[in-house]
């Protein structure tokens, strides 16, 4: 992938996450594959309940693996990337712990998500992303109570 959109994107991902940047060098190779191979590299053994993967950053190589008919020009498109360049901040900041748990989990996804629609927005796009999380819960520990686990909505 052409060096000069991908240091577009990291900024334009430190700019949309509040996230402090990273420096290109350390940034993870970027991957295109077809939409079948991505499948299979995200959802190892639940391909068939797999829908609508469009990009994934893989932490343990250190990679952002994207669909090979993404138009990286585009900005509805590139917003994918964004979106996992925010996970490699996130995960340059916090390591592991952005996906210790369910909870930590799902606020990694929200906040990056947030951070691709204020993108899209920004690139006067009408897409918006990532609404299926505002349904995403958790389940409770073992031995508590569900309500008590309940994220807080505003």
């Amino acid at each position: 992938m052409d060096t000069q959109l991908v240091a577009y994107l990291l900024s334009a991902a430190v700019k949309v996450s509040g996230l402090p940047p990273v420096p290109v060098e350390s940034l993870p190779e970027f991957i295109p594959m077809p939409g079948s191979m991505l499948k299979a590299e995200a959802c190892k053994e639940k391909v068939a309940n797999c829908r609508g993967i469009v990009a994934l950053f893989d932490m343990e190589r250190n990679r952002v693996l994207y669909r090979d008919d993404l138009d990286v020009d585009d900005p509805s498109d590139n917003s994918f990337l964004v979106h996992e360049l925010v996970h490699v901040l996130q995960y340059a900041q916090g390591g592991d712990a952005i996906y210790k748990d369910c909870p930590s989990l799902v606020q990694t996804e929200r906040a990056a998500y947030a951070a691709q629609n204020m993108y899209l927005h920004a690139q006067g796009q009408l897409l918006r992303v990532g609404r299926i999380m505002q349904f995403a819960r958790c389940a409770p520990p073992p031995g508590t109570t569900a309500a008590a686990h309940e994220p807080m909505t505003h």
